[in-house]
Formats: C-alpha cells, structure tokens, sequence
C-alpha cells in the first residue's frame, strides 16, 4: 500500500512502481516512468489524468521516479477526466500486458536441432491502469512506451496487426536484466520431429497471459508456454500453461489475461523450417 508518496522508497524496491495509492480531495501523485510524464489528481467528483509522452521513446528507459507536483510537464502534455457522483480515497496504479500480441525477433536467427529440447526467455512491455474499487474495467490503459505496429502473417490478406519490440531472446534467465516495464514470458521449446526447427519471428499472445510479480527474483512474469514440434510439415501445438513458472519463485497474482485461452492456441510462427 502506497498511503503517501514519501512511503515509496524505490531504492529498496526499484522495480515496483504500482501499487495501492490512497488519496485526499484535490491531492496528485506525479510520475516519470521512464520518457512518460504522468500525473494523476483526485478531485470531489472526478479523476483526472495528465501525461506527456515524447514523440521518440527509447526501450532503454527503464527507471521510474517521482516527481514534485508543482512541477510543468514538456508540452504538449494530454488531459483526460473520469467523471464519477463522488470519488473515494482508494485508486490502484498497475501494469498490464500489451491489448495485441507482440511479435519479437531475435538479433540472430535460432535453430533447434532434432530431438533437442530448449527454452527462451524473451521480454514484452507492459501498460499502465488505473482501477479504483469494484470495477473491473480500468478507467485508462495506455503503453509505458508506445510500441511500433507490425504485420505478422503468411500474406497480406492472412494474418494480423501486432506490435513489435526490440528483444534480446535469453537461453539463461540471469542474462535478461529485469526492467521495471517489461514482463518475463518463458517459452519451452520441445522438438520431437526428425528435421531442424528455425526462429525468426514469433509471435506472442501476451492477451491470453496472465500477469505475475515476484518479489524473489524481482521481475514481473507470465505464465509459460510450451511449444511441440512432433510431426513433420504440420504446425506445432502450442499451449499456455496455467501454473506459474518454478523458476520465479513465489509470486503474486496481478493481472488476469485480457483474453480466454482455451490453453492451446495456434499461428506463433509464421514458419519453423
């Protein structure tokens, strides 16, 4: 719990910038997550938001801090107002997964040999919302930083709008530096067939994954999915799975997927061979 803005001691928590926030009539909290200014005021009858997001945002912005409420936001800054018969005190800050699937690409092409089985730890941005109590819905949900759009399909005709993001794929967890907007998606490679499998872009759901904090290894993850390649020339099975991955440790729950998955899902590959 957030009960005032001198109780957030990012030093000791430098990742965790969400949280329960607690405010007075006319009181503001003011942020910088990373190049994205944002303010968030609670009025008698209304909440309010401003923000700021530059018009080039590099993924290398990772910090957080917080900011003097006097202080003037760069312009042009952006004004949104949600209307209520009264406001509380209480409002939930939070991060969320991407609204599209996001497609990453490795610096270098990955091949899986026959029979070999593998994993990859790859990084997706994450959102910001704003929820107060009992709704569901988040009054705005908007990207830390705002990703590129993408096509991802075997044509122009077959496929889908997506979002792309620079991403260095790990093999070791240790390798992946945590941020503090971007989750962790572990994705398990198990190929059974007798030819090599080849990455180059994937595809991942990140609307159908749920959303998790860990506190042990300081990261935010998701659930992991598994890929099977078990039969040559037909599409692997790909599932989501619903435990939360073992190696994060003991977790806490902090967003439902955006989208129920059935837990097998397909079109992560646009090819594998």
């Amino acid at each position: 719990m957030l009960d005032r803005q001198d109780s957030i001691e990012h030093s000791k928590a430098p990742l965790k910038w969400w949280g329960e926030l607690h405010f007075s009539l006319n009181q503001a909290y003011s942020w910088q997550f990373g190049s994205l200014y944002f303010r968030l005021i609670r009025n008698a009858k209304e909440w309010r938001i401003e923000y700021h997001r530059p018009l080039h945002q590099h993924e290398g912005q990772q910090d957080w801090k917080i900011l003097d409420n006097a202080m003037a936001f760069p312009q042009p800054s952006k004004f949104e107002r949600y209307m209520f018969n009264q406001t509380g005190e209480q409002f939930f800050l939070m991060p969320r997964l991407a609204d599209r699937s996001v497609v990453i690409k490795p610096v270098q092409p990955i091949y899986i040999p026959a029979g070999q089985r593998t994993s990859l730890f790859i990084s997706t941005p994450l959102w910001i919302c704003g929820f107060i109590d009992n709704q569901r819905t988040p009054l705005f949900d908007f990207p830390v930083i705002q990703p590129k759009d993408t096509w991802f399909g075997i044509d122009r005709m077959m496929g889908q709008v997506c979002y792309a993001t620079p991403v260095d794929g790990r093999t070791e967890l240790n390798l992946l530096r945590p941020r503090a907007f971007r989750a962790i998606t572990p994705i398990h490679f198990y190929n059974d067939s007798h030819q090599q499998m080849r990455l180059e872009r994937i595809n991942v759901p990140v609307p159908s994954l749920p959303l998790f904090h860990s506190e042990d290894t300081g990261r935010l993850w998701t659930s992991e999915i598994n890929v099977f390649q078990e039969t040559l020339g037909r599409p692997p099975r790909i599932r989501i799975e619903t435990r939360t991955p073992p190696m994060a440790g003991q977790v806490t729950f902090v967003q439902p997927a955006r989208i129920e998955s059935a837990g097998f899902i397909t079109n992560m590959f646009e090819s594998l061979f």
